[in-house]
């Protein structure tokens, strides 16, 4: 039987970096005045333009041409050196039309990191609360896939920024991040130490669950039952790969925390 999950605020670094790029912002008005803020928020939106067309090269997904644009036009409309060029008036019209696209592409999920949704899922058919965390991999038994297949699930849910993949000669390994980025971005290069499905050429599926990730919830779980359960999320998105609809894989995230309320 499922239960309400309750789990502590996650993905703080991000609202801390956001805090950041804000203050700067702020901190360039006050002591530079007008100039100062649009070289600081013009600087801000390059970096941002350059996260997203790294993150369009590694996951090969067209969509991030829209916030790689839309930052881009940001740049091109507030940073100083472009105020009087003549293509001015275009750039921030443009922008505009690229923001209510990103704004279509937010609500449909599509680009979300989808951490805290998989920690739900995996956590709702969890009954007991014994057995706390233990750093092993644990064993979640046979799926029915070949390599192919996991291939092919890797980079559906790399593309989809769902999970980072990692090739091995024998297994395939998904990392599920608190931070997309990280991966993404070179900043990060090793799993072991992460929460990961690993889907093996022998037909076995493993799963670690790392001890950060586990202290998440604001209660103490199984352990095993845990890894038990996410485990077998991960073999539903492979059957649903193998079956040609992986777009259930979008459903079933979007639909992990309603009926109960926001912990975050």
């Amino acid at each position: 039987m499922e239960h309400p999950v309750k789990m502590k605020p996650i993905q703080i670094g991000m609202t801390i970096f956001t805090l950041l790029l804000v203050g700067s912002m702020i901190f360039g008005r006050i002591f530079f005045g007008p100039p100062g803020f649009d070289w600081t928020f013009g600087s801000a939106q390059i970096l941002m333009a350059v996260i997203h067309f790294i993150v369009l090269l590694r996951t090969r997904n067209w969509i991030y041409l829209i916030p790689t644009g839309m930052y881009t036009l940001w740049w091109l409309t507030f940073f100083p050196p472009f105020a009087d060029h003549p293509g001015h008036e275009i750039f921030a019209v443009a922008s505009a039309l690229f923001l209510i696209a990103f704004v279509f592409v937010l609500i449909s999920k599509r680009i979300n990191w989808r951490y805290k949704e998989i920690l739900q899922l995996a956590a709702k058919p969890v009954t007991g609360t014994t057995d706390g965390f233990t750093s092993r991999p644990f064993p979640t038994g046979p799926a029915e896939f070949t390599r192919e297949d996991a291939l092919g699930l890797a980079r559906y849910l790399k593309k989809n920024v769902i999970a980072f993949p990692f090739i091995e000669s024998d297994r395939v390994v998904l990392v599920i991040p608190e931070y997309m980025w990280s991966y993404m971005l070179f900043l990060k290069r090793n799993y072991k130490k992460g929460t990961y499905v690993a889907f093996t050429d022998a037909g076995q599926v493993t799963v670690r669950i790392a001890k950060n990730d586990y202290q998440k919830y604001k209660e103490e779980l199984t352990f095993d039952q845990l890894c038990v359960s996410l485990g077998d999320l991960f073999k539903q998105f492979m059957q649903w790969y193998r079956e040609g609809a992986p777009d259930k894989v979008f459903a079933l995230l979007n639909s992990s925390g309603k009926g109960q309320p926001d912990e975050q």
